[in-house]
């Protein structure tokens, strides 16, 4: 595990991956991720051109199945 700071730039807040976890993820400069919070932990994770796909089925059947769905998460 590594510690790391985190710096404002301008009205944003950055800070840095150790270069043998880039390494050791294949992380690419410029790769784009998607943040989170879960259990009060910041998740990055890799997005790429098949996960935005599939996150943009999952918007769709969740639109078209919302009432569906509300009706399991009742029963």
């Amino acid at each position: 595990m590594s510690e790391v700071a985190l710096r404002k730039v301008g009205s944003s807040f950055v800070t840095t991956i150790p270069a043998e976890m880039v390494n050791e993820l294949r992380l690419k400069e410029g790769q784009r991720f998607e943040v989170s919070k879960e259990n009060g932990r910041i998740v990055l994770t890799p997005v790429s051109a098949d996960l935005k796909a599939v996150l943009k089925a999952h918007e769709r059947v969740l639109h078209r199945y919302r009432a569906a769905f509300q009706k399991l998460a009742e029963s």
